[in-house]
């Protein structure tokens, strides 16, 4: 059985592609399926499989820190650190995020989205809707923005060839925040394209060999409850011998 909503033809995207270098996909997935995922990563999912990641802390690594009580401290100073470095306009950033560290041959619907990622059925999809043939992800995890999450711009320039953005988040409300912007190539100062995160909503951008595709998550703002989710990740095409 298809996961993928079969409306959706992947050849009708493929102008839009070209054109703007991104292409947005409403409704990607059957409804069942999506909501097999929302259910997973908002309800059924221990809290404590979320890591807070940041970048970068006091070594100029990135910081992964589970979502334990013993740690909340921790994770408070670390978002502090890194919220005042994008004030200095120093890439960095602030969400939760999963590491794919699951015991060995797990069956969640993690684990399983994971595998189907790599499945004919979607690889298929992603190279007849780019013109390329994709091969794999390079790689993919489920994230999580709540009040204070951001991540400030930058490229994925070494992460892939194509981005994806699935969101997963069911009525977000734009004023919130989370909002994923791209920015012009040359000065980086005009949005050229936002999307609102939108349920079962696949989000696919072209990564220009030349300098990438700069792109930031603007800040959820404080006070709000609910939390922006989506599964994030890079497909590499096929390399000519």
């Amino acid at each position: 059985m298809s996961l993928i909503n079969t409306q959706n033809q992947p050849a009708d995207y493929r102008q839009e592609l070209v054109n703007t270098g991104t292409a947005v996909i409403r409704d990607f997935l059957s409804p069942d399926y999506a909501n097999e995922l929302w259910n997973f990563f908002h309800h059924e999912m221990p809290d404590d499989w979320w890591y807070s990641s940041t970048y970068p802390d006091a070594s100029w690594n990135i910081a992964n820190t589970r979502k334990l009580s013993e740690n909340i401290e921790q994770i408070k100073t670390e978002v502090d650190h890194v919220n005042t470095l994008m004030g200095q306009g120093i890439f960095s950033y602030h969400f939760y995020r999963t590491l794919g560290n699951h015991v060995e041959n797990c069956f969640c619907t993690e684990c399983q989205l994971r595998k189907w990622l790599n499945s004919e059925e979607l690889l298929s999809f992603i190279s007849e809707a780019t013109g390329e043939k994709y091969t794999h992800y390079g790689t993919i995890f489920a994230s999580r923005y709540s009040a204070g999450s951001f991540l400030s711009p930058h490229h994925d320039h070494s992460n892939g060839d194509i981005g994806f953005v699935l969101q997963l988040t069911k009525d977000w409300q734009p004023q919130w925040g989370g909002l994923l912007h791209f920015l012009d190539k040359e000065t980086r100062l005009k949005v050229e394209g936002t999307e609102v995160p939108q349920f079962n909503t696949l989000t696919l951008f072209n990564i220009p060999e030349d300098g990438g595709r700069w792109h930031y998550v603007s800040h959820v703002n404080p006070g709000v409850t609910d939390s922006r989710l989506a599964v994030t990740g890079w497909f590499v095409k096929e390399k000519e011998s």
